[in-house]
């Protein structure tokens, strides 16, 4: 192997992060593709003692295709035994092979180099699926529908489909324009890093980075859900009690929410407390103030309102309790009050209004008490403010009615 050719191969390696076996295999199979296809014959390539292409060239009488032919007076120089018919093998060095056929080889090798060192790049940037990046947008795809950017700071290229954009982005998005995305994963066969801005990730980073309090953890984002450009809802949990995890998120006046909505295109973003009573999230999933009552049958959650509200909990086009049922991982049913009828094995806060004051049930309902599908415990009771004979006579109460 000559020299410049291990200065080639050291300074790949150096500067774009190569492997040295790598870069020589992609070399040896450039160099053997094209001369194959040239002299259209069997070649193999030596690289003990300078570099040099070993064609093998049949021996004729005449000459009528000299790229894998050769008279017998030629043969004869490499090997005194041949004769016609026979094959002998040719040592080329490679600078003395045809200008057509060192170019084609120069060139392949190139992009070759580009392509490995793509994959490295790629196989890098799998393990960063879920972060956020800001790229260039270096070429408008229209036959494919999607977007290439130039990731910052990097030599990678990001793909964006339009299924991944927000609606109505792809028409608008310009050549030179910067975007956030997230990346959701790779593509080895084209060498892309897929990325997205309708992935709840998406929203669930960009709120990360603009929140100082999620940041140092001290307030958690425990779900996420988007109907993307339109609406979508976050559950937050506060580690320390004293620190209301959705005023913080929300910020004054929504001021800590304003550039987020603003990247999203106009994106309304409900900020909610997370709870781990699935009941109990569901309301604050629906942050609706016409609950009456929830309750839980099997796996579904129950939600009932005055009639005149339905439509209004539910959302334009369902999108309040679309996204709800998405957040907490349940299908929630929001009935008017109308179609209930007591469920067995609950005692709603229907059943109870019906036997307590409006005090009781208010203090319920603040604590997030809607419906019980067992006994509550006295102290429980205790801690919402309740005094003993209230809540014993509470108890009492459900008990008689849990299985009727």
């Amino acid at each position: 192997m000559n020299r410049e050719f291990e200065m080639v191969i050291e300074q790949l390696v150096r500067t774009r992060n190569l492997d040295r076996d790598d870069i020589i295999n992609v070399f040896k199979s450039v160099v053997l593709e094209t001369t194959a296809k040239y002299y259209n014959t069997n070649v193999d390539l030596q690289m003990d003692d300078g570099m040099k292409v070993v064609v093998l060239k049949k021996v004729v009488r005449k000459v009528t295709n000299p790229a894998n032919e050769i008279s017998i007076q030629e043969a004869k120089k490499y090997d005194s035994q041949a004769i016609e018919g026979s094959e002998v093998k040719i040592s080329i060095p490679i600078e003395q092979l045809p200008r057509a056929v060192i170019y084609r080889i120069r060139d392949k090798f190139i992009q070759k180099i580009r392509d490995k060192e793509r994959q490295v790049i790629v196989k890098e940037f799998s393990k960063k699926v879920g972060e956020i990046v800001r790229g260039e947008v270096q070429r408008i795809i229209k036959k494919e529908n999607a977007v290439v950017l130039a990731i910052e700071r990097t030599d990678a290229e990001g793909k964006l489909p339009i299924n991944e954009m927000l609606p109505g982005e792809f028409e608008k998005i310009k050549q030179g324009e910067k975007k956030l995305a997230v990346i959701i994963g790779i593509d080895e066969k084209d060498n892309y890093i897929l990325l997205s801005r309708t992935h709840p990730d998406f929203l669930k980073r960009l709120v990360e980075r603009e929140i100082p309090e999620i940041m140092d953890g001290t307030i958690e984002i425990k779900q996420v859900a988007r109907i993307p450009g339109k609406r979508a809802k976050i559950a937050v949990f506060s580690r320390e009690s004293k620190i209301d995890p959705v005023g913080t998120v929300v910020g004054s006046k929504g001021t800590r929410l304003n550039p987020i909505q603003k990247e999203l295109g106009g994106e309304k973003v409900d900020i909610v407390k997370w709870d781990s009573d699935p009941v109990r999230f569901a309301v604050n999933a629906l942050q609706s103030p016409y609950i009456i009552t929830a309750y839980k049958i099997e796996d579904k959650i129950y939600v009932i309102v005055d009639d005149e509200h339905v439509g209004e909990v539910k959302g334009f086009e369902g999108s309040n309790v679309i996204l709800a049922s998405k957040l907490i991982g349940k299908e929630i049913v929001i009935l008017g009050i109308s179609s209930y009828s007591k469920p067995k094995g609950v005692v709603t806060l229907i059943e109870i209004q019906k036997n307590f004051p409006p005090t009781v049930i208010e203090i319920l309902r603040k604590h997030g008490y809607y419906s019980f599908n067992e006994e509550p415990t006295l102290a429980s009771l205790y801690n919402i403010g309740l005094d003993e004979k209230t809540a014993l006579k509470l108890i009492e109460f459900i008990e008689d009615n849990l299985n009727e």
